[in-house]
This record gives C-alpha cells, sequence and structure tokens, in this order.
C-alpha cells in the first residue's frame, strides 16, 4: 500500500486531505482492473487483400478526378439558386428623415413580383405598402410591424406593375402616407 502524503503536496487543506484519503484507500481496496481476455487484446483479421492501384494509371485518374469536380460544380452552379435577381430599386422618403427600399426582384414563374423593403425612421406601429395610380391608393402589396424603427420585410406585388405610378407606407387600416416614391 502507497501512503498517500507521498503523492500530494503537505500544503493541502486537511478537509480535502480526508477527502482524498478516502477515495485512496477505496482505490486500493478494488484493486487493479481485470485484464483483457487474449481474443481482445490482438485486432481482428481483416479478411481481403489489398490491390495496389497500378501507377500507369495513376495520371488518368486525376484528371478524370478534375474533370468529374468541374463538371460537378458547374452542373451545381447551373442548377443551385444563388438567390433572387432584383429588377430594379425604388427608394421612399417620408417626413422626420424616415426612408425606405423597395428591392422588386424578377417576377416569379406565378406572375408575381417577390420584393424586400427596408424601413428606417419610422415610428413603431403596423404599416402597410401600396402601389398607387392617379395619385390614390390602388393595390396592397403587404403589411410589416416595425418596433426598432427598423424593418426589413419580404412582400409581395400579384399585378402588372406597369399600370401604376408609384408606391406609398401608410400606417394599417389609415390613408395618411409616411412614406412615398
Amino acid at each position: 500500500m502507497t501512503d498517500l502524503r507521498d503523492l500530494i503536496d503537505d500544503d493541502v487543506d486537511p478537509e480535502e486531505l480526508e477527502r482524498l484519503q478516502r477515495v485512496h484507500t477505496l482505490l486500493e481496496q478494488a484493486g487493479p482492473p481485470p485484464s483483457l481476455s487474449p481474443g481482445l487484446a490482438r485486432p481482428p483479421a481483416s479478411g481481403g487483400d489489398v490491390i495496389a492501384f497500378p501507377r500507369r494509371y495513376r495520371p488518368f485518374a486525376a484528371v478524370a478526378a478534375v474533370a468529374a469536380a468541374a463538371v460537378l460544380f458547374t452542373v451545381g452552379y447551373l442548377v443551385g439558386d444563388s438567390g433572387p435577381s432584383t429588377e430594379f430599386t425604388v427608394t421612399m422618403t417620408g417626413s422626420g428623415g424616415a426612408s425606405a427600399s423597395l428591392e422588386i426582384y424578377t417576377k416569379d414563374h406565378a406572375g408575381n413580383w417577390p420584393m424586400r423593403l427596408h424601413v428606417d425612421g419610422l415610428a413603431d406601429g403596423r404599416y402597410a405598402l401600396w402601389l398607387t395610380r392617379g395619385g390614390r391608393l390602388a393595390e396592397p402589396c403587404g403589411s410589416f410591424a416595425i418596433s426598432t424603427g427598423t424593418a426589413n420585410v419580404a412582400l409581395n406585388a400579384p399585378y402588372k406593375l406597369r399600370s401604376f405610378d408609384g408606391w406609398v407606407v401608410v400606417p394599417s387600416g389609415g390613408r395618411q402616407r409616411v412614406l412615398t416614391t
């Protein structure tokens, strides 16, 4: 048996020394772990032969791997979704320094114009984006809420945009324009 004082420094707290002594005693009583049986001590046999790849084919394999990677990259680029493409951008201004930028993306297959509205400087509340015709509210494009003076929201316009002359933001349920083109 090993004396615990041979294993630790002399400046250990008496309570910690007592705890360590109990653990040390338990470990000595438990003894060493059992040995592994000889069957578990060595790794299992592989059961197969390794066939070396002939050296004369290595350059062809490298060229084939590079070509395959190039083809897969090109197909992934052509098929993958690189995000929406911006068709045009509309800027809006309002009183008190409020402003907005409306990105209109390419029309989707169903004829909808997806868009993203970036608003800054409006009072907290609920608002709606409208298309105008002849200076009047014509068609809604969605509503959004602001809680920090800014918003960045996705909206949609399922209309023929050429038949409208502007965009406005109004408080939800109201007509007072807080942002206009």
